[in-house]
């Protein structure tokens, strides 16, 4: 059973989807941590914060979302090719992106997305297996609005 909000499925679908990004890491996109055996280069994420949002009504349907993806490679070149593609690919985006669910689809309507920082870093090798592995950091404000819209 998968544990991944709408907001993450959005995520992964707009990158898994994205022909550049995708030609570089096909579906290797995972949240948190990358597993050993999965061939690099690859993408992970992680969620930072999540604020709902509130009108002098009351409370609102509107999520605010902070993230940062990294892009991992076995060189630096590529993981800085690979980051460029992913911001290329989420920044400025806007739109619906229907995501299956237990028991229907939502809709997550994305309001905005904008890019917050960068930064690269490297990561020796830890167990003497392979080689270290570059990173470029990507931070990024999302705005959405999530929906059921079958059941």
């Amino acid at each position: 059973m998968s544990t991944l909000s709408p907001a993450e499925r959005a995520l992964v679908r707009m990158l898994t989807q994205d022909t550049q990004v995708a030609a570089i890491v096909g579906t290797r996109v995972s949240p948190l941590v990358l597993d050993q055996e999965l061939q690099l280069p690859a993408i992970t994420y992680e969620l930072s914060s999540s604020r709902p949002m509130s009108t002098p009504a009351g409370a609102s349907d509107v999520i605010s979302l902070d993230f940062d993806v990294f892009a991992m490679a076995e060189s630096f070149g590529t993981a800085s090719d690979l980051g460029e593609e992913i911001r290329k690919c989420l920044s400025g985006r806007r739109g619906t992106i229907s995501v299956p669910v237990s028991g229907g689809t939502v809709d997550v309507v994305v309001l905005g997305c904008t890019h917050t920082n960068d930064r690269t870093d490297y990561s020796p090798p830890v167990d003497g297996g392979r080689t270290g592995v570059y990173l470029r950091m990507l931070s990024f404000l999302l705005t959405y609005r999530s929906n059921t819209v079958d059941n």
